[in-house]
């Protein structure tokens, strides 16, 4: 075997090095890809006291869904908003909903204004409940949220717009609702975006961190925008290059015809 051929070989050999070792550099490690750890072996703390959940007001321009039950099916009818479904309650909450108007009103029928900003939704219910009593006895009133969503993009297996029903939604259950975070999502940097009293503010949470539970940010908001940003491995990994095991098979395969050459 001549010199040249061994120079070959061993160019061969260091190119097909330096593409495992970026394989590999490519690898996300499990360490990566794990929620709540414990990051120091020393923190024996594994019970925390959750903060107050935040309640849900009603503010301008809500859509409230407002259904009165009463013994007397008549006056029930009258109240309440039905869908042109053979007498069936129309499925959709959106198009049988009430809108809180600027000033924080609802306009129910009969009644007229009734004031609902910043109550609550068991609040709401029984401003309300009050406001019809001078019209009808023993009615059961219920009142819920219609189109309180969430949105949850980034490295996610379903990005998307989801509903909320609920106070008590944490982050873990909406990303759940996306299909959880891909393998190239960094949970160790997500972004949460935050529509507050006339301002937007950004805030960044560790989901690795078992202190997420006392958070003020492990219960998500109606409007809250979640942002599951990507590891740095996507940049240069499988993910944007696809042809690099294929290209670890060629040059081993060039490497071995070239040995065989020279035999």
């Amino acid at each position: 075997m001549n010199s040249y051929f061994i120079k070959q070989i061993r160019g061969l050999f260091f190119s097909f090095f330096i593409i495992s070792v970026f394989i590999l550099s490519s690898c996300v490690p499990l360490k990566k890809v794990m929620y709540v750890q414990t990051k120091d072996v020393k923190d024996t703390l594994n019970t925390f006291i959750l903060k107050q959940r935040p309640k849900n007001t009603v503010q301008p321009f809500d859509n409230l869904y407002i259904n009165i039950i009463s013994p007397d099916e008549t006056t029930s009818r009258m109240f309440n908003i039905t869908g042109n479904n053979g007498g069936q309650r129309a499925i959709d909450y959106q198009m049988i909903s009430y809108l809180v108007n600027d000033s924080g009103y609802v306009d129910f029928p009969f009644v007229g204004q009734i004031h609902v900003e910043g109550l609550t939704i068991l609040e709401a219910k029984d401003a309300i409940q009050n406001a019809l009593s001078q019209y009808i006895s023993n009615a059961a009133v219920t009142v819920k949220f219609v189109g309180k969503s969430i949105t949850v993009i980034g490295e996610v297996i379903r990005q998307g717009e989801y509903p909320i029903f609920s106070d008590n939604v944490t982050i873990f259950s909406a990303l759940a609702r996306a299909g959880g975070l891909g393998d190239f999502g960094n949970r160790e940097n997500v972004t949460i975006i935050r529509e507050e009293d006339g301002k937007t503010s950004f805030h960044h949470v560790d989901l690795t961190d078992k202190r997420i539970t006392i958070s003020d940010f492990y219960y998500i908001k109606p409007s809250d925008v979640i942002i599951v940003q990507p590891l740095k491995q996507k940049s240069y990994g499988f993910a944007t290059f696809p042809y690099a095991l294929v290209l670890t098979s060629l040059t081993t395969l060039i490497i071995v015809l070239t040995f065989a050459r020279t035999m």
